[in-house]
């Protein structure tokens, strides 16, 4: 594959591992503004935060790994975060929330991508 098209992968892989964090981080500190109104009870601010606590370590891992290591467990790193985005489109779909999912298919695809290049 063209070197051009690689370093734009990868770099299409960042930004959207950076924008999963940004999103995640935000849903922790207001999680109204992402689940819409009435979203602000105690269980809601836990789980949001919760869900915080393993994605953002999760899409920085996403972020970087590409361009640290090759091989098998990079991939697998990738394949994980693309699993993730996958299930987060579902749940998205299922709210009919179609920028959650749309934006979530999209990084699913570049993750799962990105992990073959590298693998």
């Amino acid at each position: 594959m063209q070197t051009c098209v690689v370093i734009v992968l990868f770099a299409l892989n960042a930004i959207l591992a950076a924008s999963g964090v940004a999103f995640a981080v935000l849903a922790a500190l207001r999680p109204s503004a992402l689940a819409g109104e009435g979203a602000e009870g105690v269980g809601v601010h836990f789980y949001a935060r919760m869900y915080a606590a393993k994605a953002v370590p999760f899409g920085v891992l996403a972020a970087v790994v590409p361009f640290l290591a090759t091989g098998a467990v990079p991939g697998v790193c990738l394949l994980c975060a693309a699993v993730s985005q996958a299930v987060d489109a579902a749940i998205g779909f299922g709210r009919r929330d179609m920028r959650q999912a749309g934006g979530s298919v999209v990084a699913a695809v570049v993750h799962a991508v990105v992990a073959a290049l590298i693998w």
